[in-house]
């Protein structure tokens, strides 16, 4: 059985408000998002995108056979790593990435980098 792996907007949603409302903004301008539950069937290769224009660059690495890691770097050159945080394949570690790029994206919105 394959199991469909998926962020949780409703997560999102409460801890990065701020980053979250402009995704909405930004990938869906006309329509709006009528149930973040409709979220779950979203490609989440199409964040990679929204972050880009953002300035937040999500960057996933293969070290060795089942074990991804990922870094996140800003237009101003700070690069974030994670240091042990690694995954067996690289669906699970974009979405980890894009969890910390919301994470990101949020407090440089507060000005807080």
């Amino acid at each position: 059985m394959n199991i469909i792996k998926s962020m949780d907007w409703y997560t999102i949603e409460f801890l990065y408000p701020i980053a979250f409302k402009r995704f909405k903004e930004r990938m869906f301008p006309n329509l709006g998002i009528i149930s973040i539950s409709s979220l779950y069937f979203y490609d989440i290769k199409k964040l990679y995108y929204f972050f880009d224009k953002e300035g937040v660059y999500l960057t996933t690495e293969i070290c060795k056979p089942s074990q991804w890691i990922f870094s996140v770097s800003l237009s101003n050159g700070v690069v974030f790593g994670l240091g042990d945080c690694s995954k067996q394949n690289r669906e699970d570690i974009e979405i980890e990435g894009f969890y910390e790029c919301f994470k990101i994206l949020d407090k440089k919105m507060r000005n807080i980098l």
